[in-house]
């Protein structure tokens, strides 16, 4: 795999400098990928947003793939923890996936979480949980939630639960479908349904996650990727092939991933702009906050010529794939609704601007220092929660974009309304939809909004 390397100066030493080159270029070796270019300080020194600026119009640079990004750390890359995930989804996006060039601690995030301070806080620093955690891993013991299909067996173990993995096998088989005959001159397997599909299927058949929720592309694409289920183990830099039971077979998963690959389309840089209602919009339904989604559509002109163009819309995460009779209540209104980002926005600050003055006025209330300090507590809660789950294989850094932005969003909140932010300021966010403030001003007047599948409920502040 091509690999970029990228790196900033811990001291003003010579050899802090020469020592980081020296941890890229042994990754690179010791791991057989093709080490293209080192963005590096230059000289005289770029700032660090310039130099992160390069690394970034390099990967823009490349076009169709992915390239590996090798720091020595990710002290390298960001000085807090947030401020790494800021980058690690930006990179993600473009098209790099970031790697430690520490052997022992090869995962950026897992890595972070002992290095970096968050919110204030220094890194934590327990070595004797830290060594605990490697030497279960040298085992091939299991570490935190079992993947599905698997439990944990008296000794630690990863073993079989036949019912789970019965769904497992479907899952691989449906996906992958069926291997093409050496007379076929298909170079790759054309593949069964898509992700969004065979979630319909399972969720039409009554069958539901652990948690009992839906399934959903995001979590069976999930599942298609871990090679745990080859009886592979991979965990804090430990590889242990034939460790526990296969629950699929190697070329069964191999023909799955050429046909993800097939499937993915060129990544483009995700836009990071912040959804107006995010922390406010919630399901009328499960009552669970809507996410913001980005998706990409591609079709041919009549020329020939291909054209793309990214939608934005507002999602309840309990919506199952394709609307089937379980998705909508007696009266036949969508139990888990779905809008373009425009149009709810659009909704939302209509419903505020066709209430009365007075209403508004009487609703209005301005963060106080502890309900901001509580708020932001819980946002940062969240946000490391969000972290710790990804470093542990739950979920990809894409995962960490809509924590990231409601933290962002809760922090903004808090110093807009520690400025000051009056009632006047609020009305005039509203009237004039300018970005700045916004949803600082919408959040001051409502404790949520309510989105049913056709209107949405703003549900006011009581001063």
């Amino acid at each position: 795999m091509r690999a970029a390397g990228y790196y900033r100066p811990q001291t003003t030493d010579a050899r802090s400098e020469q020592a980081a080159v020296s941890a890229i270029e042994r990754y690179c070796l010791e791991g057989f990928h093709t080490l293209s270019r080192v963005v590096g300080p230059g000289e005289p020194p770029l700032r660090d947003a310039d130099q992160y600026g390069a690394l970034v119009s390099y990967l823009e640079g490349l076009g169709r793939g992915e390239a590996l990004i090798v720091i020595p750390d990710p002290r390298h890359l960001a000085s807090t923890l947030d401020g790494l995930v800021s980058r690690l989804t930006e990179l993600d996006s473009a098209g790099g996936e970031v790697r430690c060039a520490d052997p022992d601690r090869p995962d950026p995030l897992q890595h972070a979480l002992e290095s970096l301070p968050f919110a204030g806080r220094p890194a934590a620093q327990n070595r004797r949980v830290r060594e605990s955690l490697l030497s279960k891993a040298a085992r091939g013991e299991v570490l935190g939630r079992t993947p599905y299909g698997y439990v944990a067996d008296i000794d630690g173990t990863f073993k079989v639960e036949e019912i789970e993995a019965r769904l497992v096998r479907r899952l691989f088989d449906l996906y992958a479908g069926d291997a093409p005959s050496e007379e076929s001159e298909q170079p790759a397997p054309l593949g069964g349904p898509g992700l969004r599909r065979i979630a319909g299927i399972l969720n039409a058949e009554g069958s539901h996650t652990r948690t009992g929720r839906p399934w959903s592309p995001v979590t069976l694409s999930g599942m298609l990727r871990n090679r745990v289920y080859t009886g592979s183990y991979l965990r804090y830099g430990m590889r242990i092939a034939g460790n526990h039971e296969r629950i699929v077979a190697r070329d069964v998963f191999n023909r799955a991933q050429e046909v993800m690959a097939s499937r993915s389309p060129d990544r483009k840089r995700r836009s990071l702009t912040p959804y107006l209602l995010s922390g406010l919009a919630r399901c009328w339904s499960c009552g669970r906050g809507m996410h913001g989604i980005e998706r990409q559509r591609q079709w041919s002109r009549a020329d020939g010529s291909g054209a793309s163009r990214s939608y934005r819309y507002y999602v309840c995460p309990s919506r199952s794939a394709g609307v089937t009779e379980a998705d909508v209540d007696a009266d036949g209104e969508v139990l888990h609704p779905s809008w373009r980002e425009a149009e709810l926005d659009r909704a939302a600050l209509g419903a505020l601007r066709d209430e009365s003055a007075e209403v508004l006025r009487s609703s209005f209330v301005p963060v106080a220092d502890d309900e901001a300090n509580n708020e932001i507590q819980a946002a940062e809660q969240q946000f490391l929660e969000s972290v710790r789950s990804v470093a542990s294989g739950r979920g990809g850094v894409s995962d960490l974009i809509t924590p990231l932005e409601e933290l962002r969003t809760t922090r903004s909140m808090s110093q807009a309304s520690s400025t000051g932010f009056t009632f006047e300021d609020a009305m005039d966010s509203i009237q004039t939809a300018e970005p700045n403030g916004l949803h600082a001003a919408v959040a001051s007047l409502v404790e949520r909004i309510v989105v049913h599948d056709g209107r949405v409920e703003p549900v006011y502040r009581t001063s």
